[in-house]
């Protein structure tokens, strides 16, 4: 009994082994199918309504008022330079692709707002959100939706 349970031990962890090796890192952008063909004129003007509604976001949250309790304050200052963030590099990728820069050039750039967004949003389950704030990121979040399969695939 025991050499069987002692190679079912071993055996999960050997399984366990090629299962990390063969999965995927957990920040790696891999395209589920073909990037959709780049329209220079059509991503640029996304970047204008993300640009457009991040600036929206961040005015609703200079608007709304400050948090209570000191949990909800760190949140919300939290929230708030995070959207600080985002708002530098919504211009900075409006400008590139004003410029004409491309996919390859702008990638990184709307890579960086990704994860500034994913931190954005953790922030924001821990902070009471006044309703026009998360509509305004709600909309940003949907430009940011557009503008994925130029850069990463469909999904």
């Amino acid at each position: 009994m025991r050499a069987k349970s002692g190679r079912r031990a071993v055996a999960g962890v050997v399984f366990a082994i090629c299962a990390i090796a063969i999965a995927p890192s957990a920040g790696a952008k891999e395209p589920v199918g073909e990037p959709v063909k780049w329209d220079q004129d059509r991503v640029t003007q996304y970047a204008v309504d993300l640009n457009d509604a991040v600036e929206a976001a961040v005015q609703s949250m200079r608007e709304s008022p400050i948090q209570h309790s000191a949990g909800q304050r760190q949140s919300w200052y939290d929230l708030k330079e995070d959207l600080r963030l985002i708002e530098n590099s919504a211009q900075h990728l409006k400008t590139d692709l004003q410029g004409g820069a491309g996919a390859e050039e702008t990638r990184a750039t709307f890579d960086r707002l990704g994860t500034l967004r994913r931190e954005a949003e953790e922030d924001g389950r821990k902070s009471m959100i006044p309703a026009p704030v998360m509509d305004a990121l709600v909309k940003a979040g949907s430009v940011h939706n557009l503008m994925q399969p130029y850069y990463h695939g469909k999904r």
